[in-house]
């Protein structure tokens, strides 16, 4: 009687939703290879349903229906979940037989332990409510402290298909007991119990956006879930690779991940024990599950002196495995779970013959099995430590066997692996096997036995297995937050500071055009011996935001420095004017506004004014003179001898600049200058804590492609660099020739000049330079310019994005960092012009999701989908049904009806073909990755475009992954 699959659709909100695109993926019998049904195949698109709905449902009556509620009312779910699932006990046994090839026994197993697990979560979250508001001890009476603990939120899951249902329990059950809202996304090999699961969780009550289940290939629905930003943790089950791409994803966000990958795990056999104990324990290790577990014992060490008899003995165990469709009863091995999984296995195969290793049992194709994905236990012998074998995980029935001859080398070979998952010993000599377990570099090791596994004992892996633990009370914490809560409890006052009047730095926002001196109130220990150098740590100021709650606001000493560079070739310097509105070298003829000098004005508490060039010095004196009377400050003229670019020029000045100690540091560039709100710009500086922040007011559409960008991240205070045609972030404040630093700006050259000099391309040419012609062109030859490109790292990860190119304005470092620059434009319209961010009700507008820039000639379809952080260039058309999310869309773009673009940029005058999809993964790091169409680029209809790069001018009517299409 043929196994009825039930048809379900993505569960979301407690409902079931098809997915956005429509889309379904064929589900394949393993031990028939025929087509028994489809799974829904989610996309970025149902990520964002789901994970709107899971905050949605933790934030439901200020979290009292979920996340705060009580740990018993959590475990009454757990519990009449487990109690469907024991229920439904022979119904999804077979279900998860027939799509990934377990043996009908093995999956009736699997089934108890998902309702154990279940059950077991709820008594622990039932024991929460005990644990909460735990005391902390602490050494003064005057103070009480415990600590609570929280769930970490939303939570993304993702699973493996060779224990479907099981290992999806591992991660549901614990994420739920602690008050999360999950979102589970199981593999496309095998969804279909996990699907069920959100069938029972419906039919409990459980509250609706609690458990929402996405299935689905891992690039379209797995890597928008790692990388969402309202996602908090990813819990990952799987291959190294793919963890290694979610890590990745992940660290964006400094979003916490628990990891269980591959393993490559030893059993050790010495020579005192009982051949069969010892052979049966060997066989189920290994070939257990179809051999595919991540923990299977797959390289066997074996004493030299039983290896002969030990082995005559596996082959004769292995000789009576039952091979057989799986519902069979009495089978003992099934299929591997795929038609690629199976070709792997027998690749493995047959290297490890071709390599010199000897098959001294199965791996083939067992001949009474014409059909199904069926491989006979394979046992190769002679097996090196060079050999892949030896090295790589099969995911599949094969034992790989290599002798010893002592304890020392046993473990020594135990340990030769990339991996710790799990290591076995079988011996009689039970202080031998203590020692050995202690050697052993695994997170799990077996004592005379391999895989037992309960729900209560931690599982999880070292090295390249992984870090982080499930089952147990591990896997509860995985997805707790613990917060430390003190509470002072005398009634006396604290009594232990007295004041000191001091004058230091803040400036206050709302009066961002006077200068204010107001007094700055520090507070020392009173039993302090040394205020005089605990006050100049105050004045050095290295952490603003600190200080700010307890100063009020007091006046600072700042000094600006103007890069006014030299004449150009063959012309004769004339001394300038306040009121020339022009720049010493225009900016590809773009005129300033005003000049530099006279945005010194506007610069609170201005202490010196230093002018860097290469100008003879006696032509520039009265210049400077003229100044200095004006402004009543004093100026200095600093000459080079060579141009060094702004943050060289600064560097090598850097002696006499910090003459005066001063607490900032205002770099102008004059060739690049507009009006600058300066007071906002050092407001904004201290706000965000970067190094340098650059603001500066609206440029014209027409000229905004010829200015570099540079801003800081609010968050992690990276400053990042992007400067490739930013016309759609054109606002009120962009960033643009004007930095503000603190003093750490001279450490932080240093270290990136002494990077540069041990590389060997690092020459570029400056905005002056790349105006002038080759034929005029002239460089020192040990010329290495230290401009705007190397102020990027200095927030944070001392990376360079260097480049060399004739092209001044050529500037994508990597195609992600516009992606994420763009986001932090649009986020910071919010605050300076939130009229520019669009907005859409669906009707006669486009559904908007987030933050979104339209430009108003731009057309888009009232059915698109656009956000978040999505910018749409002039003459851009936008056609029906298609889906934006994190790219930018430039100049006459067209993208026709329900194609999808994620994570990319589509350069000027492409089009994207109907139902087409041009996505990359979002790694902000990646050097390839993020998809540029460059000029005139067409997709046709229904192609698809991932990690890819495609330069102009081409025609894409086939689809392409990770290229570069030159």
């Amino acid at each position: 009687m043929a196994i009825h699959i039930p048809s379900r659709q993505l569960f979301i909100d407690g409902e079931w939703r098809e997915p956005v695109l429509k889309k379904r993926i064929p589900i394949v019998n393993p031990a028939t290879e025929q087509t028994i049904g489809s799974i829904p195949a989610a996309t970025a698109e149902d990520v964002e349903l789901a994970v709107d709905a899971a905050r949605k449902a933790l934030a439901r009556n200020k979290g009292k229906d979920w996340a705060s509620a009580s740990g018993a009312l959590r475990a009454k779910y757990l519990r009449a979940i487990a109690a469907k699932i024991t229920e439904r006990k022979s119904e999804l046994a077979k279900l998860e037989t027939i799509d990934c090839g377990k043996p009908l026994d093995e999956a009736a197993w699997d089934i108890d332990d998902v309702a154990g697990c279940f059950d077991y979560y709820a008594d622990l979250a039932e024991g929460l409510d005990a644990k909460q508001k735990a005391p902390v001890s602490v050494p003064m009476d005057t103070f009480k402290s415990h600590v609570l603990k929280e769930p970490i939120g939303v939570v993304g899951l993702i699973t493996p298909w060779n224990y479907p249902l099981l290992m999806a329990a591992w991660k549901v059950a614990p994420a739920l007991a602690a008050g999360c809202a999950a979102i589970l996304k199981p593999s496309e090999l095998a969804s279909v119990t996990c699907l069920e699961l959100g069938e029972i969780c419906k039919d409990v009550g459980l509250p609706s956006g609690i458990l929402n289940i996405l299935t689905g290939f891992g690039p379209e629905a797995g890597a928008p879930l790692a990388s969402h930003p309202h996602v908090d943790k990813i819990a990952f089950t799987g291959s190294c690779a793919t963890g290694s791409k979610i890590m990745t994803a992940a660290a964006q966000l400094v979003k916490p991940v628990t990891m269980e990958l591959g393993g490559k795990s030893p059993i050790v056999v010495f020579d005192d024990v009982d051949l069969d104990k010892a052979a049966e324990w060997t066989i189920f290790g290994c070939f257990w599950t179809n051999g595919q577990i991540c923990s299977a014992t797959s390289r066997l060490l074996v004493h030299e002196n039983i290896a002969d008899e030990f082995l005559d003995r596996l082959v004769k165990w292995c000789q009576n495995i039952k091979i057989s469709d799986p519902l069979e009863e009495g089978c003992r091995l099934g299929p591997v779970v795929s038609a690629g999984q199976y070709e792997k296995v027998l690749n493995f195969v047959s290297t490890a013959e071709r390599e010199g290793a000897k098959l001294l049992f199965g791996g083939v194709r067992p001949k009474h099995l014409k059909k199904g994905y069926f491989v006979e236990p394979a046992i190769v012998t002679n097996v090196t430590t060079s050999m892949q074998l030896w090295r790589e995980e099969v995911f599949g029935p094969v034992l790989c066997v290599k002798t010893f001859s002592s304890e020392d080398e046993a473990i020594e070979l135990a340990n030769d692996t990339i991996y710790g998952l799990g290591a076995a010993v079988i011996s009689n000599d039970l202080e031998r096997c203590e020692r050995v377990t202690k050697a052993l570099q695994a997170g799990i090791v077996w004592v005379n036995c391999s895989q037992p596994c309960f729900t209560q004992a931690p599982w999880g892996g070292n090295k390249r297995s992984g870090f982080g633990r499930e089952l147990g009370e591990w896997g509860l914490d995985n997805y707790l937050t613990v917060k430390q809560v003190t509470e002072y409890v005398s009634n006396e006052p604290w009594g232990c500071w007295k004041k000191l009047l001091l004058k230091c730095v803040v400036l206050r926002p709302e009066f961002p055009d006077s200068e204010i001196s107001l007094e700055l109130r520090c507070f020392f220990h009173e039993n302090s011996s040394n205020l005089a150098e605990k006050s100049a740590a105050v004045l050095g100021f290295r952490d603003l935001g600190l200080l700010r709650s307890a100063m009020g606001s007091a006046e600072e000493k700042v000094v600006a420095v103007i890069m006014v560079g030299g004449p150009t070739k063959g012309t004769r310097f004339r001394p300038l004017s306040l009121n020339i509105p022009k720049p010493l070298f225009p900016l590809a003829g773009q005129p300033m506004v005003h000049h530099p000098i006279s945005a010194c004005k506007r610069i609170p508490n201005l202490a010196q004014i230093f002018l860097i060039g290469f100008y003879e010095e006696r032509e520039f004196a009265l210049y400077l003179s003229s100044i200095s009377n004006e402004l009543k400050v004093p100026i200095r003229y600093l000459k080079e001898q060579k141009p060094h670019g702004s943050a060289g020029g600064l560097f090598h000045f850097r002696d006499l600049i910090m003459e005066d100690s001063p607490s900032h540091i205002f770099l102008l560039n004059c060739d690049v200058c507009s009006s600058f709100p300066l007071p906002q710009m050092l407001d904004a500086h201290k706000r965000y804590g970067g190094m340098g922040t650059i603001l500066v007011i609206r440029v014209s559409a027409e000229a905004a492609h010829q200015f570099g960008e540079l801003v800081a991240d609010p968050t992690t205070n990276e400053l990042l660099h992007y400067a490739e045609k930013p016309e759609t972030f054109v606002s009120d404040l962009i960033n643009c020739g004007v930095y503000i630093f603190t003093p750490d700006i001279f450490s932080a050259i240093q270290g990136v000049s002494t990077q540069r000099k041990e590389r060997a391309n690092l020459s570029r040419l400056s905005s002056f330079e790349a105006l002038q012609s080759a034929a005029t062109r002239s460089l020192p030859k040990d010329y290495v310019r230290l401009d705007q490109d190397i102020l990027s790292p200095f927030a944070g990860k001392k990376q360079l994005y260097t480049y060399e190119t004739m092209d001044f304005w050529e500037q994508i470092k990597t195609p992600a960092m516009s992606l994420k620059c763009s986001g932090l434009y649009l986020l910071q319209y919010r605050v300076t012009s939130p009229d520019l961010l669009a907005s859409g009700d669906g009707t006669k507008n486009a559904i908007i999701t987030g933050d979104v820039y339209i430009h108003p000639s731009a057309k888009v379809h009232p059915t698109a989908k656009i956000g978040p952080n999505v910018s749409i260039s002039a003459n851009a058309r936008i056609g029906a049904g298609s889906r934006l999310i994190s790219c930018i869309i430039l100049d006459d773009v067209e993208i026709q009806d329900n194609a999808v673009v994620i994570h990319a940029i589509v350069g000027w005058k492409s089009s994207i073909g109907r139902w087409s999809r041009v996505q990359a993964d979002g790694d902000y790091y990646a050097k390839r990755g993020v998809t540029i169409l460059g000029e005139a680029v067409a997709v046709e209809d229904e192609v698809v475009v991932t990690n890819s790069i495609v330069l102009p001018n081409k025609t894409l009517n086939m689809s392409v992954q990770e290229e570069i299409i030159l």
